[in-house]
C-alpha cells in the first residue's frame, strides 16, 4: 500500500540521500580523504559465501509506502556497506581478518577489527539519521510534533556512548591493550549476516534512570553482536567494554552456555525484534521471510515501544514451520 503522504515521504526520501551524501569523510583518527563504500562485514569469504547469484537480502526504508520498512534484494558489491573509511585505511586496517588465511577467532585483535566495523557503521548511521532530520525540520512543508527533535537528542547521546567504545578500540590497536572481552562460539550454518549493537539497558531502564536522578545514564552498556558464516559453519560472536563487565557478562553468558533450543530463540528475538544490520542468503530469505514485510515492520513498531528489549519471545527463526508461526505470533501478540 503507497503512502497517503507522497509529498512528505519525497521530503524524508530527499533528506536521507543528501544527509548520505555529506557524510562521507575517512572515519580513521585525523584522516580527511573521502570514504568509499565500506563492507560492513568481508564481501570475499564472508558475504560471497551466501551470495550464489551475486545478491542478497536487507531490510530496507521505502518511505512511499504506509509500511515503509521492507525486504529488497541488492548486489553484493552494493549491499551491507557503508561510507566507513577511505581506500588506504578500509585496507590497511583490516588486511587481518580479510586475507585468505584462517582467521583466528582466540585472537583479540582479530575480534576487536570486527567490533570496529560494527560501531563505526552504528556511528554513522547516526550521523546520516541527524543531518536528515534537520534536514526535514527545516523544510517550510514539514510541520514538528517534537518527535523529530527528540529523535535528534537520542542519537546525540547515541553518537556520545559510540564516542568511548571507538576511542577505546583505536587506542587498544595502537597501544596493542585490551579494553574488551570477546566470546565466541560455532553453531550449525544459518545463511543470515548480522553485524550490531545491542544496549543492555533497557528503554525503561533508561527512562526510569531519568525521572529518578533528573539526568540521562553517563552511558549506556553496549553488546556487539555477530552471527556469519565462516567455513561451513556459522560463528557467533559478542563483545563489551571491561568497565561494562559486572553488569552484562551474565547476559551474555546465556548465549554461549545455555543449551542450543534457548541459543537459537534469543537469537531470533535478537534479529525479529532488536537488530537492523543483517543481510540473508536468497534461498534463506525465500523459506523463512519472503511474505513476511509486514509482519516485521510490525515487529519493528512494537519493539520500539516495548521497554524491555531484553525479553526473548517465543519465536524461532530457525524453525522449518517459521513463516506461519511467526505470523501467528505477530496476530496473536502484537496486532
Amino acid at each position: 500500500m503507497k503512502t497517503k503522504n507522497p509529498e512528505l515521504a519525497k521530503i524524508f526520501t530527499d533528506c536521507a540521500k543528501q544527509a548520505k551524501e555529506q557524510t562521507n569523510i575517512c572515519m580513521y583518527p585525523g584522516c580527511t580523504a573521502k570514504a568509499i563504500n565500506s563492507h560492513i562485514m568481508q564481501k570475499n569469504g564472508i558475504l560471497s559465501s551466501l551470495a550464489d547469484d551475486k545478491h542478497l537480502w536487507e531490510s530496507a526504508v521505502d518511505h512511499f509506502k504506509a509500511e515503509y520498512i521492507g525486504f529488497k534484494r541488492k548486489g553484493i558489491n552494493k549491499i551491507y556497506t557503508f561510507l566507513g573509511f577511505c581506500n588506504t585505511h578500509d585496507t590497511s586496517i583490516f588486511q587481518k581478518i580479510e586475507s585468505k588465511d584462517e582467521i583466528d577467532f582466540t585472537d583479540y585483535h582479530s575480534c576487536l577489527l570486527f567490533a570496529l566495523r560494527t560501531a563505526c557503521n552504528e556511528y554513522r548511521i547516526k550521523e546520516v539519521l541527524i543531518k536528515q532530520q534537520k534536514c526535514i525540520l527545516d523544510n517550510p512543508n514539514t510541520i514538528s510534533n517534537g518527535m523529530l527533535e527528540v529523535s535528534i537528542e537520542q542519537s546525540k547521546i547515541g553518537i556520545q556512548d559510540l564516542s568511548f567504545l571507538i576511542d577505546s578500540m583505536w587506542n587498544d590497536l595502537q597501544n596493542n591493550t585490551e579494553s574488551f572481552v570477546f566470546e565466541y562460539k560455532e553453531i550449525e550454518l544459518f545463511e543470515l549476516c548480522l553485524n550490531s549493537i545491542y544496549t543492555y539497558d533497557t528503554s525503561q531502564e533508561i527512562e526510569d534512570h531519568l525521572i529518578k536522578f533528573g539526568r540521562d545514564m553517563e552511558r549506556t552498556s553496549e553488546i556487539f553482536i555477530s552471527l556469519f558464516p565462516y567455513r561451513e559453519k556459522s560463528i557467533l560472536m559478542m563483545g563489551y567494554h571491561k568497565d561494562d563487565k559486572l553488569k552484562v557478562k551474565s547476559f551474555v553468558n546465556l548465549f554461549f552456555k545455555e543449551n542450543e533450543k534457548r541459543l537459537k530463540r534469543r537469537l531470533s528475538s535478537l534479529i525479529t525484534f532488536n537488530c537492523e544490520t543483517w543481510v540473508c542468503s536468497n534461498n534463506l530469505y525465500k523459506n523463512k521471510f519472503e511474505g513476511l514485510d509486514s509482519e516485521f515492520f510490525k515487529t519493528m513498531l512494537f519493539s520500539s515501544k516495548n521497554g524491555n528489549e531484553r525479553k526473548t519471545f517465543n519465536v524461532n527463526i530457525f524453525s522449518n514451520n517459521f513463516k506461519n508461526e511467526f505470523r501467528y505470533f505477530v496476530k496473536r501478540n502484537i496486532t
